[in-house]
């Protein structure tokens, strides 16, 4: 079937919460001690919220159901004498609907992203990606993209 990528809109905000409820569960589980086992963040009305908030929302509709959805800003930073001045995409948020994996939807979200970056004069597109999500990661990483630095904790309450 075809992909096809278009930028969110306000009637696809069903659709992006029900997506964004299969990230927070991606979360809640793998980091329990951060997340909400089952997040209630994004209902229908603060996905709705979130199309009209002017941040970037591309949606990967596949056989007449949105299927991915990919979050995005353009992120700017000023020279300051340590920095280079700089501008990126930024990609906030990723998900291809669970049953629809591996069909190359992800591929598709991203490379718009990249086409976007590009027309913007962006350096680099950029992310972040929690440890536990060894899928994710394996997918960035088969898309070209390289750790860039690493964060770290340590625990102090069990």
């Amino acid at each position: 079937m075809e992909i096809r990528i278009r930028k969110a809109e306000k009637r696809y905000a069903g659709a992006l919460a029900r997506l964004l409820k299969q990230v927070g569960a991606v979360h809640g589980e793998g980091r329990p001690d951060i997340y909400e086992r089952r997040p209630s963040k994004y209902d229908e009305k603060a996905a709705l919220e979130l199309v009209g908030s002017g941040v970037g929302i591309l949606v990967a509709e596949e056989g007449g159901e949105i299927r991915g959805e990919l979050i995005y800003k353009i992120m700017n930073r000023e020279g300051d004498g340590f920095y280079r001045p700089r501008k990126w995409l930024y990609i906030d948020d990723l998900c291809v609907d669970e049953g629809a994996r591996g069909r190359g939807i992800a591929h598709a979200l991203e490379a718009e992203a990249e086409r976007i970056a590009a027309a913007e004069g962006c350096d680099a597109v950029e992310l972040n990606c929690w440890a536990f999500n060894t899928r994710a990661t394996a997918f960035y990483e088969s898309a070209g993209f390289t750790r860039q630095k690493s964060q770290y904790e340590k625990i102090l309450k069990k």
